[in-house]
């Protein structure tokens, strides 16, 4: 089935609304010639009329015949003048006219006026006038009945057919009203199947875009377990194949060595695999803080202190508390704040020389805690920092070294949790500075 483009259909629309309330109007037009039609005029019913002319002069030539007083036939013989006057008006006149039967009436008239008793008329010439009167009235009247019928005839031939047209226009315009209401609906489903159309191309393409992002999730997993995974697997199986390797035992000193680097190995091992299970505890929405005013100076001395064991003493060193003696209020959950810092610390850490400080200082900045963590390195191109928050975002300067590109998503995420926030930017200097911001607390 053809569909018409917008304005051709709207035209159309426009078209039929138009033709429907023209057939309206010829019905109702219709209506009113038929019942003006209907209306029956006195003046009109020519049929009475000279009835009632015959009646008075058939009286007035009975007053005449049987000598009644002078005033009774004065009364007869004014009412036969009136009724003869009647018969001059306008629309009784206009019948007459045209039915041709108004010859010789108003004769009549003036020669009973002539025979006015009132005027000493002669009462046996004016009883043998009025006796032709009511002779002439007789035969004239069943004329006027007859064509009194046929007019009667053709107006309600004419009525039958306004009937006809006013039923046909009404007919008309229910039919287009139907057809209009039929349009209006298939439009109105038109809109809402386009609608919803639209509705499952936007699902789709966003389901799409979710399909390729999760797609480019695996992939990148996927090269991160290749790199960051087998790099310390590789570790520990070389140290493991040193010790376990015939001939000469190896000395003290060596197994110290080769246990020293497995030991990093698996906590790199065990820091990837807890960061990538605490990311998607967080991306299922699982992970709930528990939030309370906590001093984020003493939170941030705790997670210096956690570095032992999982970075060198000589790294714990070049971290550099500047807390300035004073607490810092923050509303927060401290062990996801820990957390946070700890990842913001290692990342200093890695990616800075190892004879740079990291300043750590907790402060507060408004109504907010803020703890901004300072290094010494290489800091990041304006690229680097636009896409530093996407998960597996590693730096073209920074894939060989350890770590899995989802720590900074990670504190990210921890921090909004907490009402935070966790921002990038250049170090005067040199160098990149980390600021977590929590929401800070009251004191009285």
């Amino acid at each position: 089935m053809t569909r018409f483009s917008g304005p051709l259909r709207y035209g159309g629309l426009a078209a039929l609304i138009v033709g429907c309330i023209g057939l309206l109007l010829i019905s109702a037009v219709n209506i009113v010639r038929i019942e003006r039609q209907m209306q029956i005029s006195a003046t009109e019913n020519m049929t009475w009329i000279f009835g009632q002319t015959q009646i008075e002069a058939l009286n007035l030539a009975a007053a005449l015949s049987n000598d009644a007083e002078p005033t009774e036939v004065q009364l007869r013989f004014d009412l036969l003048v009136s009724r003869l006057n009647l018969l001059r008006d306008g629309p009784q006149w206009r019948f007459l006219s045209e039915a041709g039967l108004a010859e010789g009436l108003m004769g009549w008239r003036d020669g009973l006026l002539a025979l006015d008793p009132a005027e000493g008329g002669d009462r046996a010439a004016l009883a043998a006038h009025v006796a032709a009167l009511s002779t002439a009235l007789r035969g004239k009247a069943s004329r006027v009945m007859s064509r009194e019928w046929q007019l009667q005839s053709e107006r309600l031939d004419s009525l039958g057919r306004l009937h006809l047209l006013a039923l046909g226009t009404i007919l008309g315009a229910l039919i287009s009203g139907a057809v209009l209401a039929a349009l209006l609906i298939d439009r109105e489903r038109r809109l809402i199947r386009s609608k919803m159309d639209r509705l499952r191309a936007e699902r789709l393409e966003r389901d799409l875009n979710q399909e390729r992002q999760t797609s480019e999730g695996y992939r990148r997993f996927s090269d991160l377990i290749a790199h960051q995974v087998r790099t310390p697997l590789a570790v520990i199986d070389s140290a493991m194949h040193r010790l376990s390797r015939p001939g000469k035992p190896p000395s003290p000193e060596i197994i110290r060595a080769k246990a020293e680097v497995s030991r990093e190995a698996v906590a790199r091992l065990v820091r990837l695999t807890d960061t990538a299970l605490l990311m998607a505890r967080v991306d299922r929405g699982t992970v709930a803080p528990e939030l309370a005013c906590h001093d984020l100076d003493r939170i941030a001395a705790a997670a210096i202190e956690d570095l032992h064991g999982s970075v060198r003493p000589l790294d714990i060193d070049r971290v550099i508390l500047g807390s300035g003696n004073r607490q810092v209020p923050a509303i927060c959950d401290p062990v996801l704040t820990g957390e946070i810092l700890a990842n913001l610390l290692r990342n200093a850490l890695l990616y800075s020389s190892p004879d740079s400080e990291i300043d750590v200082r907790p402060m507060l900045g408004g109504e907010m805690a803020i703890c901004d963590i300072s290094d010494r390195g290489p800091g990041m191109t304006p690229e680097e920092l636009a896409g530093a928050f996407e998960d597996f975002a590693r730096g073209a300067r920074h894939r060989d070294l350890p770590g899995s590109g989802l720590g900074l998503p990670l504190a990210r995420h921890l921090a909004r949790l907490q009402g935070g926030d966790v921002t990038l930017a250049p170090r005067a200097g040199g160098g990149l500075v980390a600021r977590l911001t929590l929401p800070g607390a009251v004191t009285a």
